[in-house]
């Protein structure tokens, strides 16, 4: 992560990345495979990296070996070995662009940030510091009394409406009014691969999880959602328990990461025996 990155890296070349490229992008976002499950899922599960044509994602190297990656898109989402790295690559995240979001680990956001803040209309907001949370499967709470599914087809429109409850209330948008077609496409997209999960309480959905992006080794959880007249009665950390256990047939490692002010989170994943990383998330909203 940049915080360790003491090293010097002369001469660095950027360039967009190719198909060939697949193993070497790999074997770098796979030494952590928690930090950087976002570039691996979008490598494995997106074809990011096509044998032809363009694609979103960007390296730095020094003398052949590949020292960070940056996708370039909505999100600017950085993966680097070094310091130097991250200011080689900075090259191809000024703006203005498509990028809606700066998201990554703090301190590779704050100096890709600080590269390229000026080419940038001022930010929506800023999250400064988001905790990193993971579980190894054989760790959680056990489930207790109640069932979880993951969501189908006949589920999307009680998952969509839940979804943009959910994105209203975290990031003070709507996107049922921002873009519903495409966000409806986003949400059957996550239900047709298999990555929504649910438990209902009195027929209706009372939590629900998706996994964001996945790699070979792990899955990030988000879209967590409880409605509110359901809080504070244990119905989100038997369903969060009960939708890990699921997902625990699928991936050996959740993750996630949640607002440092976010207590009443940030004690119900600890509940549920996720352990903190020792490096934390940021994010810039753009727009």
């Amino acid at each position: 992560m940049v915080g360790a990155m003491g090293r010097s890296v002369a001469a660095l070349r950027v360039r967009p990345l190719a198909f060939e490229d697949r193993r070497a992008v790999l074997e770098l976002v796979e030494r952590d495979p928690v930090r950087d499950v976002f570039i691996a899922s979008r490598v494995l599960n997106d074809a990011a990296l096509q044998p032809v044509g363009w694609g979103p994602l960007w390296g730095a190297f020094a003398e052949g070996r590949l020292e960070g990656v940056l996708h370039v898109g909505p999100n600017l989402v950085p993966a680097a070995e070094s310091a130097a790295a991250i200011d080689a690559l900075a090259s191809v995240a000024t703006g203005p662009g498509p990028a809606r979001m700066l998201v990554g680990e703090r301190r590779a956001i704050e100096r890709l940030w600080g590269a390229v803040a000026h080419t940038y209309p001022v930010p929506r907001q800023l999250r400064s510091r988001q905790f990193v949370y993971s579980l190894a499967a054989g760790t959680a709470a056990a489930p207790r009394g109640v069932h979880a599914q993951r969501a189908t087809r006949r589920d999307e429109q009680e998952v969509l409406t839940v979804s943009a409850a959910m994105h209203l209330e975290e990031m003070g948008e709507d996107p049922l009014v921002i873009d519903p077609a495409g966000y409806r496409r986003r949400v059957r997209m996550l239900i047709d691969r298999g990555w929504t999960f649910v438990s209902r309480h009195g027929g209706r959905i009372a939590f629900k999880m998706d996994i964001g992006c996945a790699g070979r080794a792990s899955a990030q959880i988000q879209g967590v959602f409880t409605p509110p007249e359901l809080r504070g009665r244990g119905v989100a950390t038997a369903g969060m328990a009960a939708c890990c256990a699921l997902a625990f047939r699928t991936w050996p490692l959740l993750s996630l990461y949640v607002n440092d002010y976010n207590t009443a989170a940030v004690a119900l994943y600890e509940r549920l025996g996720f352990v903190r990383a020792p490096y934390d998330f940021a994010t810039v909203l753009l727009a």
